[in-house]
């Protein structure tokens, strides 16, 4: 119902008027959720909203939803009207959307297209094929109803539909917004595991002191009586573990893990 509603809409790019017709400019904007509409300061309804009897200029655009805001100072041309989408995110890096309006390019035979997008390198599909990458311009997109769709790894799909008009290019400027991650037993795993090992890595490390033997046994557990498992040097630094009675448990590398008496060992 939304995608066709705004087919309807950019079909109407145009106010029409002859030259003697006063001039005119119109914004035609949508919102998820309801925004408060803002022009020049001045409050004047709530999304979606459109007005097509505005003066052709610089005007700024101000919306609020959600203890959020979107504003941009906008140049509106005479006999054309700006639509502005806006999606307001649960965090402002989530918010996203795009401004579209028309320009004319003096070919009246072509239709084209020109996009930019926040990040740049987007990939750009017309009618589920491929075009190019942001920023890019097109010179001819063919006229008629348009699918656009904008896309970057990690970040939310940006779908717009257009209806393309010989003589003008259609300007599509983007930001999109950071998909959120979904929370699943793998993200919460992934999580875990990386706390862990934060968590090992603050321990710090311990240096083994001089033995009568010149050297000290790693056991398999904190026990004198558990199996020797590594003979480790006096002066060799290794990473702490974990501490249990008497002993501490180190990571010997590729020979895995042991445990060594605190009484030959000194932590850093």
């Amino acid at each position: 119902m939304f995608k066709k509603l705004l087919v309807v809409v950019l079909a109407g790019f145009f106010l029409g008027g002859c030259s003697l017709s006063p001039k005119k400019s119109g914004v035609e904007i949508m919102s998820q959720p309801t925004a408060k509409v803002f022009i020049d300061g001045k409050e004047a309804g709530m999304t979606p909203y459109k007005n097509l009897s505005l003066k052709p200029g610089t005007v700024e655009i101000k919306l609020v939803a959600r203890e959020r805001e979107w504003k941009r100072t906008l140049e509106l041309k005479n006999n054309v009207s700006t639509v502005i989408d806006w999606n307001f995110g649960s965090e402002e890096k989530e918010s996203g959307g795009y401004l579209l309006y028309m320009e004319e390019t003096g070919n009246e035979k072509k239709s084209g297209l020109m996009v930019s997008s926040q990040p740049d390198r987007a990939s750009v599909k017309i009618e589920g094929e491929v075009r190019g990458h942001t920023p890019m311009r097109l010179d001819e997109m063919g006229e008629g109803d348009k699918q656009i769709n904008i896309s970057f790894p990690g970040y939310k799909q940006l779908d717009v539909f257009v209806k393309a008009v010989a003589g003008y290019q259609m300007v599509i400027e983007a930001k999109m917004g950071v998909e959120k991650v979904m929370v699943t037993e793998e993200n919460v795993l992934e999580e875990e595991i990386k706390t862990a090992m934060e968590t090992v890595s603050n321990k710090g490390k311990v240096r083994i002191k001089e033995t009568e033997t010149g050297w000290l046994r790693v056991r398999e557990a904190s026990s004198s009586g558990s199996r020797e498992i590594a003979k480790v040097i006096p002066k060799e630094e290794y990473e702490l573990l974990d501490e249990g009675a008497d002993w501490y448990k180190i990571d010997l590398g590729e020979k895995g893990q042991g445990w060594i008496s605190t009484k030959y060992a000194e932590k850093l």
